[in-house]
């Protein structure tokens, strides 16, 4: 009888895409097991159409917060509910990417009996096989990830090519996006250049901007591009960056085109059509990576070595600045700092070399 495998990542959609590879060596390991996926609201759009993913489960943590403060009891029964669930399904082995001892107590509780994540803070105790961990430090976030399934001798990550993101787009998703692109009048021949500036909302409202490379330095860039190389420059958003790419738009000299409203995938498969995306650090560099397209990122307080893009390499460019204190994000946590020179010494002169070396390679 194949394996019945439970992965779990609350987190957002870079977390999750950087799962990916660890779905696909699971489902090469263990011979076609049946693979179940504990995810939030937001990012299970990028896994219902993973093709190794047979079963999702929605735990968004907000909503049974909202709940358990109108009502304790209720909330509770829900959880319960929720884990009862997961106990039908009779999962053989958990692999628990949350980082925290509440998601292996309850698998526990759940009766799975092989239980592998990361003992970060003493927070371990349920699992049945842990790795020490101290934050993602010295190498992609991904290779992490794979080091749970590695463990298990004789399997060896380096046996397999699963050096990609896995998101796959639907036909409507790619029609949406035809749609749009043919009503602003964007023919397929077209040099399309991606500016993706908000780069989501990992760190919330209060420090979005600490991750930005900043509107001023996006609309000099864009319009430098779109002189030089007849580029047409389409500025991708996601919830919450509305006028972040107004502002971006309204300085411009030449003319952009600003994208719909999207979902996950949509994003994707806009980002499929553009040659090259130029991005802040964050949701949408990964997005557009999963999809095989040439990025630029900027990176400030985040370490590029662990949640940069991923496969790091020439056709993923970071670039960072000179700055000291660089990186300062660790352990999930970011200082208080009273300046964004991380980010503000990145020059549009630096990053528009950067695009231009790119250019001369296509």
């Amino acid at each position: 009888m194949p394996k019945r495998i439970l992965i779990i990542n609350p987190f957002g959609v870079g977390d999750v895409l950087f799962s990916t590879p660890l779905i696909s060596a699971i489902r090469e390991k263990y011979l076609g097991p049946y693979i179940g996926y504990i995810c939030n609201r937001r990012t299970k759009e990028m896994l219902e159409t993973n093709p190794d993913v047979d079963e999702i489960f929605v735990f968004e943590r907000s909503e049974y917060r909202a709940l358990w403060k109108k009502s304790k009891i209720d909330c509770i029964k829900k959880i319960i509910g929720f884990w009862k669930e997961i106990k039908k399904s009779k999962f053989d082995i958990v692999f628990d990417l949350s980082l925290g001892k509440e998601y292996a107590f309850l698998c526990w509780f759940s009766g799975i009996k092989e239980r592998r994540g990361f003992d970060y803070r003493g927070h371990g105790r349920f699992l049945t096989h842990r790795i020490a961990f101290n934050g993602f430090n010295d190498k992609p976030v991904a290779e992490y990830y794979m080091e749970l399934l590695s463990k298990a001798k004789p399997w060896t990550v380096q046996g397999l090519a699963l050096d990609r993101l896995t998101l796959v787009v639907t036909d409507e998703d790619n029609s949406y996006i035809d749609d749009f692109l043919k009503r602003s009048g964007v023919r397929e021949d077209d040099f399309l250049i991606g500016i993706a500036p908000g780069g989501g909302v990992s760190f919330g409202k209060k420090d979005q901007e600490r991750r930005r490379w900043g509107a001023g330095n996006f609309s000099e860039l864009s319009d430098g591009i779109a002189e030089k190389f007849k580029a047409k420059m389409i500025l991708v958003w996601g919830p919450g960056e509305e006028d972040l790419v107004d502002e971006i738009a309204g300085s411009m000299k030449q003319k952009a085109l600003v994208a719909p409203e999207t979902t996950i995938r949509q994003m994707a498969a806009l980002c499929k059509r553009c040659k090259v995306v130029i991005c802040s650090e964050g949701g949408p560099l990964h997005i557009a990576s999963s999809q095989g397209i040439k990025t630029i990122s900027m990176f400030g307080a985040v370490d590029e070595k662990a949640y940069g893009p991923y496969p790091p390499g020439k056709d993923n460019i970071v670039i960072t600045a000179n700055t000291e204190c660089r990186p300062c994000y660790k352990r999930f946590k970011l200082p208080e700092c009273n300046t964004k020179k991380c980010v503000e010494d990145i020059s549009v002169d630096m990053v528009f070399d950067a695009f231009s070396n790119i250019y001369r390679e296509m």
